[in-house]
């Protein structure tokens, strides 16, 4: 039977919130819950195999990180190829999303390419394209960027054990 401790209780609401900046992160949750970081860890896998969570992730804010161009560009793939090319699209650094996108016709390959210019956007477009041998791909230009927050979930009090 899964049972979840009040450790784990104050643990999921740490990891609705922002992951705390700096290099071990999690050792500062650790330190919050007055626990090692190795045990964090163990935990953390636990509540994901029982189901109760299903990752963490981090949001970067590209802004805030110095990227303030961005442009979500689509290629158009041959459908054999999209595996391989979507791994060295996913690969590169500028790259913060890519994924297959059926139901778009020809452009079935999304990717996500930051820059600190549009003109630096606009050379990794073309080194991609050039690399890869993809000629059509289209660019969707980033206006602004979005709120982005981390899930938040409604807590029930209970006194008893899960």
């Amino acid at each position: 039977m899964k049972r979840v401790d009040k450790i784990d209780k104050k643990l999921l609401e740490l990891v609705q919130d922002d992951l705390p900046a700096g290099k071990r992160p999690f050792d500062a949750w650790a330190q919050t819950l007055g626990i090692e970081p190795t045990e964090l860890i163990s935990r953390l896998e636990l509540l994901k195999q029982w189901g109760i969570i299903r990752s963490i992730k981090a949001i970067l804010r590209h802004r805030q990180a110095g990227f303030s161009s961005g442009a979500m560009v689509v290629w158009a793939v041959p459908w054999e190829q999209v595996d391989r090319i979507g791994r060295e699209l996913a690969s590169r650094q500028e790259i913060s999303h890519c994924y297959e996108r059926p139901g778009f016709g020809e452009y079935n390959l999304f990717s996500m390419i930051h820059g600190r210019t549009d003109d630096e956007v606009l050379r990794i477009i073309g080194e991609v394209s050039s690399a890869l041998g993809i000629g059509r791909y289209r660019v969707y230009w980033s206006l602004r960027e979005l709120k982005k927050s981390s899930m938040n979930y409604i807590r029930e009090e209970s006194s008893e054990e899960c």
